[in-house]
C-alpha cells in the first residue's frame, strides 16, 4: 500500500471513529428521559397545558421518532393537539457539504381539535403563549440597506407525509358549522439557500362531514400544488343534491388567475331552500349574535371589487343538468364567465325552459358602488302558460301562448326603487296563439262594455315593443284575435299607474251584441257593421280603470253622422229612394 492509500485509510477509520463516537454520545445523553426532562416543562410552561409524550428515539443517523404526544385542554385530559407518531428521518453525508437533506418527515394520525363554548369563548383563547404575547413591536426605519434572507444552509426536504390528520370544529353556539375533517398530505420541499427560490410539490386528499342547522353536508376532494398552480376537485353531497367543483389558481402567491367549474346533474332549489330555512337564526338574520366574533363594518358605498385581490383574474362555466325550482324544470343550464379587471362578463347563459329556450349575456362592473350591469335577454318559443304555473301561480290561468322575445338593459344598483330608477330597457315581444282570461283588465273593460266575451279572449298574435326609462314603461302592442283586434300606445309606470289609451276592433258577431246593449254603439259601426271602440285606461295594473276615450267616440260618432247625411242628400238630388 502506497502511502496515499496509508493516509486515506487513517483519514476514513478517524471519520469513523468520530462518527462512533457521536452515535454513543446521542444515545447514552440524549436518552429519553433526559429529552422529556428538557422538553415537557418548557412546553408546558409555555402553552399553559399539560404536554404528554409516550416515548422519543433520538439516533445520529436514524433521526428523531416521537410517540404519542399531545397537548391537553384545560381540564387536562382531553386531547387538544395530538399525534400518534412524529418522524424525522435525514442524510447525514449532505452536512457536510452545508446541506441538510431531509429524507422523510411524517406525522401520523395528527389530531387538532377547536370549540368554542356557550360564552363565546375558544379553547385556544387559554393557551398561556397567547396570554403572554406582546404587542407588535415596531419596525425598525428602512436603512436602505437590504435585508438578508439567506440561510446557513441549503435544506431540502424530499417527502413530508401526513396520514389521517384530523381537523375536528365545534360550537355550543351554533353559529360555525360544526366541522369532522380528514386529511393525507404528501409534500415534497426544496428551499435551498434562498427563500426566493423554494420550491415544492405535493398532494392533499381530504374528507369532511359537516352539520349546520338543517345542513349536513359531506365534503370530499383532491388537490395537487406545487410553488405556481394549485388544481383542485371538490365533490359536496347534501343528501339529494350532488356538486363538483373542480379548477384551478395559478400565480395564487401573487396575482392570482382562478378556474372554477361547477357541474351537477341535478339540482333542486325547493329542497335546498327548505333546508336553508332550517339554518340556525343568527345565520339566516345575518349572524347579529352577541358572541365574540369578529365585527366587520360593511360599507355600502363601497365597490364589491374592492374586497377582492388586486390583479384577480377567474373563469369558468356551471353546468346543470337540470334545475328545479317551484315545479318548473330548467334543463341543460349553462354559465359561462369571466373576471377580468373588475369586469364580470356571462359570455354565456342558457337554458330549456318550458318547451323553449332562453338566452343571455350580461356584463358587470363591480368596481363600481352598487354595480352598474348592462346585457340582453333572449327567449325563443317559451310557453307563458308553463313559466306562470311555477313563477307566478296566481296568473297561470290568465294568459297563455308561445312567447318570443329580445330585450336590451343596462341599469345599476340591485335593490328597489333604486333600480326601477335607473334601469333602461328596450325591446320587442310576440305571443302567438294564446288567451288572455280573467285579468284586472278585462275583467273591468268586459264590465264597462257589458261583453263577458272580452273577459275571454283569444288571438293569433299579440306582439310590441317597450321602453323603459325613468321608472317608466312605454308600451306599444297590437293583438290580432278571431272576434277583437286591439292596440294599445301608452305608458305603465313600474309602480303599476297606469296611462293606456286602447282601440279595439269588434268582428261583426261581437258589433251586433255590443249594439244590442247601447245604442249609441249604432254610429260606431262602419260599413261592414263592425265598430270601433276607443277606451283610456288609467288606475294600476291591479286595479285598473277604463273609460270611453269621449273625444275620440265623439268623432266617431261625428264622422258616421256626416258620412250618413251625405249620403241622404246624394239620394234626395238623385231621387233615389230609401230601400226599405
Amino acid at each position: 500500500m502506497g502511502k496515499l492509500g496509508k493516509i486515506l485509510a487513517m483519514v476514513l477509520v478517524f471519520i469513523c471513529v468520530i462518527l462512533a463516537g457521536l452515535s454513543l454520545f446521542v444515545h447514552f445523553y440524549l436518552t429519553e428521559d433526559r429529552i422529556k426532562a428538557l422538553v415537557i416543562p418548557r412546553a408546558e410552561k409555555t402553552l399553559g397545558r399539560t404536554v404528554q409524550i409516550a416515548g422519543i428515539d433520538v439516533g445520529l443517523f436514524s433521526g428523531i421518532t416521537v410517540k404519542d404526544f399531545s397537548v391537553k385542554e384545560a381540564d387536562g385530559h382531553t386531547d387538544f393537539v395530538s399525534t400518534k407518531k412524529f418522524v424525522l428521518r435525514y442524510d447525514f453525508l449532505p452536512l457536510l457539504h452545508k446541506e441538510i437533506v431531509v429524507s422523510k418527515i411524517r406525522l401520523d394520525a395528527p389530531y387538532v381539535r377547536v370549540c368554542r363554548d356557550k360564552g363565546g369563548c375558544f379553547n385556544f383563547e387559554t393557551l398561556a403563549v397567547l396570554a403572554d404575547a406582546q404587542p407588535e413591536k415596531q419596525k425598525p426605519e428602512n436603512t436602505g440597506k437590504p435585508s438578508s434572507a439567506s440561510l446557513p444552509l441549503a435544506l431540502t426536504v424530499n417527502e413530508v407525509i401526513v396520514d389521517n390528520a384530523q381537523f375536528v370544529i365545534s360550537d355550543a353556539l351554533k353559529e360555525i358549522p360544526d366541522t369532522d375533517l380528514r386529511a393525507d398530505l404528501k409534500v415534497a420541499l426544496d428551499v435551498g439557500r434562498d427563500l426566493t427560490s423554494l420550491r415544492y410539490q405535493g398532494d392533499l386528499r381530504f374528507d369532511a362531514d359537516t352539520e349546520y342547522g338543517e345542513l349536513r353536508p359531506h365534503i370530499f376532494g383532491k388537490s395537487d400544488f406545487d410553488q405556481d398552480r394549485l388544481g383542485y376537485t371538490v365533490d359536496v353531497n347534501l343528501e339529494k343534491e350532488q356538486i363538483r367543483l373542480s379548477g384551478d389558481v395559478k400565480n395564487y402567491a401573487k396575482q392570482p388567475e382562478v378556474r372554477l367549474d361547477v357541474s351537477s346533474d341535478s339540482i333542486n332549489i325547493d329542497y335546498l331552500l327548505v333546508l336553508a330555512a332550517g339554518l340556525p337564526a343568527k345565520a339566516q338574520d345575518g349572524g347579529k349574535g352577541n358572541s365574540k366574533d369578529i365585527k366587520i363594518k360593511i360599507n355600502s358605498t363601497a365597490a364589491p371589487g374592492s374586497a377582492l385581490p388586486l390583479g384577480l383574474k377567474a373563469a369558468g362555466e356551471v353546468r346543470i343538468g337540470q334545475i328545479l325550482y317551484r315545479g318548473l324544470a330548467a334543463k341543460d343550464f349553462l354559465l359561462q364567465y369571466s373576471l377580468d379587471k373588475d369586469i364580470l362578463t356571462v359570455k354565456d347563459l342558457s337554458t330549456k325552459v318550458a318547451d323553449g329556450q332562453v338566452n343571455s349575456k350580461i356584463k358587470v362592473d363591480i368596481n363600481k358602488p352598487g354595480l352598474a350591469y348592462d346585457g340582453q335577454f333572449d327567449i325563443k318559443s317559451v310557453k307563458v302558460e308553463g313559466l306562470l304555473a311555477s313563477l307566478a301561480p296566481k296568473a297561470k290561468d290568465m294568459i297563455s301562448g308561445t312567447l318570443q322575445s329580445h330585450l336590451t338593459f343596462s341599469g345599476a344598483g340591485t335593490e328597489w326603487p333604486k333600480l326601477g330608477d335607473v334601469l333602461i330597457l328596450d325591446g320587442t315581444y310576440g305571443l302567438h296563439d294564446g288567451r288572455v282570461s280573467n285579468t284586472p283588465v278585462t275583467v273591468a273593460i268586459a264590465k264597462l262594455l257589458g261583453l263577458d266575451e272580452l273577459n275571454n279572449m283569444s288571438f293569433e298574435d299579440l306582439d310590441g315593443s317597450i321602453h323603459i326609462t325613468d321608472g317608466q314603461m312605454d308600451i306599444e302592442t297590437r293583438m290580432t284575435g278571431k272576434h277583437v283586434n286591439a292596440e294599445a300606445n301608452g305608458s305603465v309606470g313600474l309602480d303599476g299607474k297606469l296611462n293606456l289609451p286602447v282601440s279595439l276592433h269588434f268582428s261583426p258577431e261581437l258589433s251586433k251584441r255590443l249594439r244590442k246593449r247601447a245604442s249609441v254603439t249604432k254610429y260606431l259601426a262602419d260599413q261592414t257593421g263592425e265598430i270601433d271602440i276607443s277606451l283610456k285606461l288609467a288606475g294600476t295594473v291591479t286595479r285598473p280603470y277604463p273609460t270611453l276615450d269621449t273625444a275620440g267616440v265623439q268623432k266617431q260618432i261625428k264622422e258616421t253622422i256626416r258620412k250618413k247625411a251625405m249620403e241622404e242628400l246624394g239620394r234626395a238630388f238623385s231621387g233615389e229612394k230609401k230601400a226599405r
